[in-house]
């Protein structure tokens, strides 16, 4: 039986300086699970977002959360969809 694969969008913020966190998360979670990543998608946006999400379920909105996620919570918000 083949692992599960996922597909991760992330909406960022260019004008807002947000290019080096989201690739640093970005990076991260590669490392550790890219044999399961079918698809990645970056999508620069000019109003503040910050938003990721797993095979089209929005998992984090900065807009929403008031905050920008930790690296541990990402992790296990993409996490839950390889389980």
């Amino acid at each position: 039986m083949s692992e599960k694969q996922i597909a991760i969008e992330v909406v960022y913020c260019a004008d807002c300086g947000y290019w080096p966190r989201t690739s640093w998360m970005l990076g991260e979670l590669m490392t550790d699970i890219q044999h399961l990543v079918s698809d990645v998608k970056l999508i620069p946006d000019t109003r503040g977002l910050f938003e990721w999400s797993v095979n089209g379920d929005l998992v984090f909105s900065k807009a929403a959360m008031g905050r920008f996620p930790d690296m541990d919570e990402l992790r296990e918000l993409v996490y839950t969809y390889l389980e």
